[in-house]
């Protein structure tokens, strides 16, 4: 007694010591601002008693000075009735409030609504309110007694049980209740060697006889109330009557029944049974033996069977099995015991100070068992979560866009079936530029304002803010740095609210190289105003004009089902139920029930037309991930939130695999087995039943726990026939038995004389790290067996070894290599020693084969939309998602991404279906994939995408460039262009480069420089008679080491300064002087040759034949044969010339001629084709043109022939002057985009350049067409091969036979006749024109040597063509 009165000394002092350190911890999660000092508790009285709720508490605005305590605020308390409302004491005649703030009750009559929770609520001006905890007042209650009369007969020896109480019912808390059985209407004496009271208040009487046969019932007393139950006779059978000495199986007088019950708590299970041989008792948990020998064990048995559990802890939670057996059978009874743990503090929420427009995130998170319900309340009042106020991770509180308004108490509350716990923090909010550490006792004045200079230095408003993406639950913003001061931006912030809103939420950059963002958790259809300021580290500037986007509407679909829960009626069936939706949007026309098994199952559906489901046909002991989802004329609404529910378990379908029996004795046998198959076993095993029998004997019943997998059956006869079979249990009975096997008992007791022989390999299972073995003993039995040793090594045997048990068949090898040659031994061991052991050879596997969840579908139209040169937006559709695409459950999706051709990926995961990847490399590809993952389960990764982000150009190039003469300084020109049409930076300055050679690079260019932003300069002391080029550079602040350049343009200087342009050549001559020296100088020429001529003529001799002569002419009068020269003209076609043509045919004709064609040595006359591939006016004509024609330009054709298309150019027989590049495109300019040229757009990749086509039916030299000309104005064949004069400035029509010379692309045959027939004329008119690639065009830049084989060929084509004209077998004039 002394000793029990320790422990419970002890125990109280343990438990009051709790207390205390609880309430610290609890005043330490009070906010400074506002709490309590006394919290009301929960009374249960008797009916018409007085009941005191006190409640007490402190306020203050906030810090002192620096050594000034808190100044105290006044507080108020109001009470809240169990209806949640403030209660209204004036005028109630039950209820009042004291002066210091306690509520008094002055008769608890439930009759009147006076029982249930009240709370305090205590408030201070200018603070908030914060809610106390629950208080319950109760009525005091006795409890339900037996009330039924009962007869019980027993045989001598058994077990008899009286019950107390009907039910389950506990004791209630806060009455105390004394118990005392009567017998036969007299106070029992209780033998406690026989007799128990249990805690539940029933009598437990051992091994009964005569003298117990009697009337018993109880008499339970609370306060001064009294109350007996009914009575229950006990009868003793007699031993000698009809089947008394009949073997019976266990039978329960009372099982375990489920308990709940909080940590620290004594929890007692009972069970008694009775059988005939009496049973014997044992506790199992989750299958497996309860220790209860252990000298620290928390477990007992109280009476004949019943479990006590001291100071319940989390680990004691499971499922327990009584099994009461005999030699007839064995019997479980099972119940789920829950410790439950009330809710602690894990992270409490503390005080905030938060500016206006912030975010802040009040965090609490809470620990209890079962999951607490976390709550928040404002001043008292429940936070329901909305779009500005959301729960994050399900317990912290972020309020978005923050208002003055939102400033008070907040108050975090966890809940479960253990307790409740609150903590609360006070939120202030102050506005913009006021410092956080600011008094609150202090009005507020103002920000101070920046003083001049740090004014001037604030960053203008961010430029051109636009919507790039919108779509409808996310858009993507991008802007332009501000003009002023962006060198000083730290960073952007982003505001944006719903139209007629006032709350402002806002998102800030990274960085101030981040100019676009990506607003997500938008509202479909609703129209957002956004905004963008530039932050410095001194302050905000200038804020952008608002930018209204409307995002996308979405299709009017049912909102989520409300209250949907469910339950398992049956091992095979669940039933759900749910109310409708708050949002419905017409009719709704079915309900579809999605359900899976845990979350790696297939999904699987059942529709419905009502609030009810049930699901069938399902797996027993099987968790179910169940959802409802509603269905409208507009197809899916939104999902419900996801439940789980486990089915019933059900007995084994299938017996224990793999059993064997051996003979270990001339009186036992081994019994091992294997458990059955997972899917066959339909709950938890708690353990297996062995049936045996003598053969044509009764069986016998020997039970074991679920870890065991084998049994000796000792004290068996000697060479006898024994019988066994086998089944598994769980706790809801036991499964199919195997078929009886059979093995007999040795005559003999086993020798040790020799040494065992050798195991038989049964079967090896090798894993990725493991290898299961499985044996069976040696051919003998007769030998005795002590134990097996097991060895195995890497490559050698017996680098390990282990003894085993002489029972045990099974063993596996962990914590091996994978991928690895194991060698095995087995051997059996006795007295004698070792036998001769047995050996294999395993290689492990490379990995474990994992049973792969169902897989979900995979994400459909991944996107990838380049805002800058470091970041890329995705987005895609989720086909499993309703038409909105809104994430209602928990899955995630997982974003890869990577440079394209590198095997190295980076992931993003995110909530939404859409992201913004940032911190890419500039202008570089990167390759995109999305998958979905929900729980285990996971799709495969979508069709991957590609795109670049944009290159890291700060500024885009100047734009037309001009060069004109200084009428007052001739030696001197003025440069003007215009601004960049884009610029990240401020321009700080441009870089004037200009040079007489284009083949230097850029660094070896004269350079200017100069700051500001003006567009001119004035560029002198440049020498005359000489071409200068010129491009301009425009610096910024973000530096000019990667700025364009603009185009490049040409000017020639001269006494009086002359500026040429690339398109002289189309627009004739401006100087008239220049022109008539040119005239003349030609006809100077002109002259002399013709003189040159005529004198040849004269002195050649007449060696031809006469024949010939006449021949000639007669059919080409005048055209003597072309002597062979020295040019290779193999890439030239020489067309036959009508002699009587003297017009001549514009070249963009392509069209086929009637007339034949004549093959030449190292040429092919072919009939003549139109022009089909337009000409860009600025590309130079030249043979080299078939360096660059790319192979694949090809086209079909009407006939069977293909053939490339290239740019086709007939040369004319007049004098060509030098061609120039167009200005404002050079080798520089090839590769930057113009102003006014084709954007690069998916339908012309190469972007595209501004020239004019010819056609079939006009063209000009003028528009960059080249024409044949009259030949009375072609100059002499034999002219010099200098520089010519300029070319006229347009052109005559002639005869469309006129020969021409045209220039065939290099991988055509030059000695290949054309395979098509004058009858298909214009064949290759209509084709389409060839778009080239900028680095085509760029290949075609003008260098020396280029140009001057193309004055070359422009002289030679005209030599060749007057020689065709005049030759024959000999000359003659």
């Amino acid at each position: 007694m002394a000793s029990r009165t320790s422990d419970s000394s002890r125990t109280w002092k343990w438990l009051v010591g709790s207390f205390l350190v609880l309430q610290l911890i609890g005043s330490s999660l009070a906010s400074q601002a506002l709490s309590f000092t006394l919290e009301p508790q929960d009374a249960v009285v008797p009916e018409g008693h007085s009941v005191l709720l006190q409640c007490a508490g402190t306020a203050s605005m906030g810090r002192g000075g620096k050594g000034k305590a808190n100044s105290p605020t006044p507080v108020t308390i109001r009470w809240r009735g169990p209806d949640g409302q403030d209660l209204v004491i004036v005028g109630d005649t039950f209820r009042t409030q004291l002066k210091n703030g306690s509520l008094y009750i002055s008769s608890v009559e439930e009759s009147r609504g006076l029982t249930g929770a009240y709370q305090c609520l205590l408030s201070a001006e200018g603070v908030g309110s914060v809610l106390s905890r629950p208080a319950l007042v109760a009525i005091a209650r006795q409890p339900d007694l037996n009330q039924d009369f009962l007869e019980t007969y027993l045989l001598p020896g058994q077990t008899a049980y009286f019950r107390c109480m009907v039910g389950e019912a506990s004791w209630q808390e806060g009455v105390k209740h004394s118990v005392q059985w009567f017998k036969d209407d007299l106070p029992l004496a209780v033998d406690k060697l026989r007799m128990v009271v249990l805690p539940n208040g029933a009598l437990e009487i051992d091994e009964v006889g005569a003298s117990d046969r009697g009337s018993y019932q109880c008499n339970v007393t609370s306060g001064s109330f009294s109350r007996l139950s009914s009575k229950t006779n006990l009868n003793i059978k007699k031993a000698n009557e009809p089947g008394a000495e009949n073997a019976v199986a266990p039978s329960f007088l009372v099982g375990p029944s489920p308990k709940t019950v909080r940590e620290g708590e004594t929890v007692t299970l009972d069970c008694v049974a009775n059988g005939v041989p009496k049973p014997q008792i044992k506790w199992l948990r989750n299958g497996m033996d309860l220790d209860l020998n252990d000298l620290d064990s928390r477990f007992s048995i109280i009476g004949t069977g019943s479990l006590q559990i001291s100071s319940a802890e989390d680990i004691d939670s499971g499922n327990y099995q009584c099994r009461a057996s005999n030699t007839v059978d064995s019997l479980d009874a099972q119940a789920t015991v829950q410790v439950q743990e009330p809710p602690k503090f894990i992270k409490a929420p503390k005080d905030t100070t938060a500016h206006e427009k912030d975010e802040p995130e009040l965090k609490c998170d809470i620990w209890g068992k079962p999951k607490p319900i976390i709550r928040w309340l404002k001043n008292g009042d429940v936070i329901t979560p909305n779009d500005y106020m959301q729960l994050v991770d399900g317990h912290n509180l972020k309020i978005l866009g923050l208002l003055n308004s939102d400033a008070g108490m907040f108050q975090c509350v966890g809940t479960n079936a253990a307790g409740s716990v609150h903590a609360a923090a006070r939120l202030r909010v102050v506005p913009q530029g006021d410092s956080p550490e600011q008094d609150p006792g202090v009005p507020h004045v103002g920000a101070k304002p920046l003083d001049s200079g740090l004014q001037a230095r604030l960053p203008s408003q961010p430029r051109d803010l636009v919507a790039q993406i919108v779509k409808s639950r996310f858009v993507t913003l991008s802007w332009v740095e501000p003009l002023q001061n962006a060198g000083d931006v730290v960073y952007y912030t982003v505001y944006y609210k719903m139209n007629n809103s006032e709350r402002e939420q806002k998102m800030v950059t990274k960085s101030h190289d981040d100019q676009q963002v990506n607003i997500q958790s938008l509202l479909p259809g609703r129209t957002y105003q956004f905004r963008v300021e530039a932050n410095t580290n001194f302050g905000s500037g200038a804020s952008s004009a608002p930018l209204e986007v409307s995002t996308q509407p979405e299709v009017n679909i049912a909102g989520p089902p409300r209250n949907f829960e469910g339950h398992a009626r049956s091992h095979k069936e669940i039933y759900v139920k749910w109310a409708e939706p708050s949002v419905t949007n017409g009719e709704i026309l079915k309900y579809r029930v999605y359900y899976s098994e845990n979350d790696s199952g297939a999904d699987l559906y059942h529709d419905s037309t009502a609030l009810d489901a049930v699901l069938t046909e399902l797996r027993p002991n099987t968790d179910y991930v169940i959802s409802v989802v509603p269905f409208n004329r507009n197809g899916m609404g939104d999902s419900s939130a996801e439940i789980r529910v486990k089915t019933f378990s059900s007995t084994p379908s299938e017996p224990p695999n793999n059993v064997t029996l051996e003979v270990t004795s001339s009186s036992s046998i081994t019994v091992h087995w294997e458990p059955p198959a997972e899917e066959d076993r339909n709950g938890q095993i708690t353990g297996y039943k062995i049936r045996y029998r003598k053969f044509k004997d009764a069986p016998q019943v020997k039970s074991t726990p679920a870890n065991i997998r084998y049994f000796e059956l000792s004290s068996l006869d000697r060479n006898a026939e024994y019988q066994v079979k086998i089944a598994a249990m769980t706790v809801n009975g036991s499964g199919p038995f195997t078929e009886w096997y059979r093995v007999n008992t040795l005559e003999n007791d086993l020798d040790e004389t020799q040494v065992p022989g050798k195991p038989i390999w049964k079967s090896i299972q090798p894993g990725a790290n493991n290898i299961a073995l499985h044996w069976g003993p040696p051919q003998h039995p007769e030998i005795k067996i002590r134990n097996y040793v097991l060895g195995w090594g890497r490559g050698i045997p017996d680098e390990n070894t282990i003894e085993l048990k002489e029972t045990e068949r099974y063993h596996i090898l962990k914590n091996l290599e994978s991928n690895m040659d194991y060698v095995v031994s087995l051997r059996a061991r006795n007295v004698k020693g070792d036998g001769p052991p047995i050996y294999d050879n395993i290689k492990t596997r490379d990995e474990e084969p994992v049973d792969a969840p169902t897989p979900l579908e995979v994400p459909v139209g991944l996107r990838a939309i380049t805002m800058s040169s470091s970041s890329i937006v995705v987005y895609w559709i989720d086909t499993m998602l309703n038409k909105n695409q809104h994430v209602t459950d928990n899955r995630h999706y997982t974003v890869s991404y990577g440079i394209t051709g590198s095997n190295r990926y980076r992931y993003h995961n995110t909530t939404d279906l859409n992201c913004m990847i940032n911190d890419l490399r500039p202008n570089t590809q990167y390759e995109f994939a999305v998958k979905v993952v929900k729980g285990r389960r996971e799709s495969s990764w979508s069709m991957s995408v590609l795109n670049s982000t944009y290159q890291n150009v700060p500024v885009t190039p100047p734009r037309e460039v001009t060069v004109r003469l200084d009428e007052m300084n001739p030696p001197t020109v003025i440069i003007q262009w215009i601004p960049p049409k884009h610029t990240v930076g401020q321009i700080t300055g441009y870089n004037i480069y200009y040079t007489t050679d284009t083949t230097k690079r850029d660094r070896d260019w004269s350079v200017e420089a100069f700051s500001g932003e003006e567009t001119m300069m004035m560029l002198p002391n440049l020498k005359p008679f000489t071409t200068y080029y010129f491009k301009v550079q425009a610096r910024t602040t973000k530096g000019n080491n990667n700025a364009p350049f603009s185009a490049l343009v040409s000017y020639t200087t001269s006494a009086a300064v002359i500026m040429q342009e690339a398109d002289t050549i189309a627009k004739g001559i401006d100087n008239e002087k220049l022109l008539y020296i040119i005239i003349a100088a030609t006809a100077v020429v002109l002259l002399v040759v013709l003189l040159g001529v005529l004198i040849l003529c004269r002195r050649k001799p007449q060696s031809s034949p006469e024949h010939t002569k006449k021949s000639y002419q007669k059919n080409n009068v005048g055209v003597p044969k072309p002597p062979d020269l020295w040019i290779h003209h193999d890439q030239m076609e020489l067309k036959n010339i009508d002699k009587g043509l003297h017009t001549v045919t514009p070249v963009c004709s392509d069209g086929a001629s009637s007339s034949g064609a004549l093959t030449l040595p190292r040429s092919v006359v072919h009939s003549e084709y139109e022009v089909e591939t337009p000409v860009p006016g600025h590309v130079t004509n030249s043979l080299d043109k078939r360096s660059y024609v790319p192979g694949y330009m090809t086209t079909s054709m009407n006939g069977t022939m293909e053939r490339p298309q290239y740019p086709r150019t007939q040369y004319s027989h007049q004098n060509r002057s030098h061609m120039t590049m167009e200005a404002g495109l050079s080798q520089q300019s090839l590769t930057q985009p113009q102003s006014n040229s084709m954007a690069q757009t998916p339908e012309h990749p190469y972007g595209g350049y501004d020239a004019n086509f010819c056609n079939g039916t006009s063209g000009a030299a003028g528009n960059g067409c080249v024409s044949t000309i009259e030949s009375s104005k072609r100059g002499h064949p034999l002219k010099s091969f200098s520089v010519p004069g300029p070319p006229p400035t347009g052109a005559t029509p002639v005869n469309k036979h006129t020969p021409a010379v045209t220039i065939r692309p290099q991988n055509q045959s030059p000695y290949k006749k054309p395979s098509f027939s004058a009858a298909t004329p214009n064949r290759l008119q209509g084709g389409g024109s060839v778009v080239h690639s900028t680095d085509e065009i760029q290949r075609l830049a003008p260098s020396t040597s280029t140009e001057e084989l193309n004055q070359e060929m422009a002289n030679l084509e005209g030599l060749m063509k007057d020689l065709s004209a005049i030759t024959a077998n000999e000359f003659e004039c």
